[in-house]
């Protein structure tokens, strides 16, 4: 490793051949996060790290040979610090698979990151931009990451064409002397970032509402189930669940109660369930006690639940 205006320079030609995936192991814990498991490589394989930093967050530039990676949940267990690692490629194309989404990420395209377990497959090799950015840095701007994370952000897109070329010019040489003071660079990639997931949030809005209306529904017997459970169940945080459900006019408890009563009233009426008690019925619809069960019932429909079942008769 050597320095030149505070850019510090990691290559593995500067160790002999059979040392290069160990010194990059070491390079990788160090500069980005643990990635242990590695596929494809060339017997010349071959990095070159340039890092710098950037106010709050660490400027890179990095070319790397073709490989195939992965990042266990063992790496994600010894890791250190929480972050995410923005993308911007500046030459071949390569798949991520991450956070639920695989794809594609064209020349120019961006992608985020978390430092969850993800692969990446890189045929022809990697070349491009990253940005180490602390998580704390990136909550502030973006209530929940999460909705960018391993969506790859065409450069042609609406904020992607914004997004993509500020990206690839925060390298490392620009943090060393830049035109602006960093607090202002590091602003203005948060404002954009804010602006995009804010896009993406409306965009997922219904299909998002479904998946946690779908997901109450088949937790609802459950009876201790929370917006937390419901939110690791679909790798949403718990702040997105109530959001979501927010933007309906809908609350996560109101929603459990409609469903859970739903069920019991179905369970009430059907022929199925005749020689379950009352009480057993609430307690398989997810509610703690029978008496509970009987005062919601009454509350919501008039009747208890003895007497709806009666009239099925």
């Amino acid at each position: 490793m050597s320095a030149v205006q505070s850019v510090r320079y990691w290559s593995t030609q500067a160790v002999p051949q059979a040392m290069r995936f160990d010194y990059w192991m070491s390079v990788l814990r160090e500069s980005l996060w643990p990635v242990t498991e590695w596929y494809g490589l060339s017997p010349d394989f071959d990095v070159e790290l340039w890092e710098a930093p950037l106010g709050c967050i660490s400027s890179m530039t990095e070319r790397i040979s073709a490989h195939q990676a992965r990042r266990t949940r063992a790496d994600v267990e010894s890791s250190g610090e929480r972050a995410y690692l923005l993308f911007a490629n500046v030459e071949a194309a390569w798949w991520t698979s991450h956070n639920g989404h695989s794809q594609l990420l064209p020349r120019g395209g961006v992608v985020l990151m978390a430092d969850g377990e993800h692969e990446t497959c890189a045929p022809f090799g990697f070349g491009g931009v990253i940005l180490k950015c602390p998580a704390d840095w990136m909550h502030s701007w973006l209530p929940d990451p999460e909705l960018l994370v391993g969506r790859g952000i065409a450069a042609d897109s609406k904020w992607g064409g914004v997004l993509a070329p500020m990206v690839r010019q925060l390298t490392p040489e620009l943090a060393v002397a830049p035109p602006l003071p960093h607090s202002v660079l590091v602003d203005q990639l948060g404002a954009v970032l804010a602006l995009l997931a804010g896009e993406a949030e409306t965009r997922a809005v219904p299909e998002l509402l479904r998946r946690i209306q779908g997901c109450i529904r088949e937790r609802c017997s459950e009876p201790r189930l929370t917006a937390t459970d419901v939110g690791i169940s679909l790798n949403l945080a718990p702040r997105t669940v109530h959001h979501i459900l927010a933007a309906s006019d809908l609350t996560f408890a109101s929603e459990l109660l409609d469903v859970r009563i739903e069920v019991a009233l179905q369970m009430l009426g059907s022929p199925s369930f005749r020689r379950l008690t009352t009480a057993e019925i609430g307690r398989r619809a997810g509610f703690l006690s029978g008496s509970h069960f009987a005062r919601v019932v009454r509350r919501r429909t008039g009747h208890t639940p003895l007497e709806l079942r009666r009239a099925t008769l």
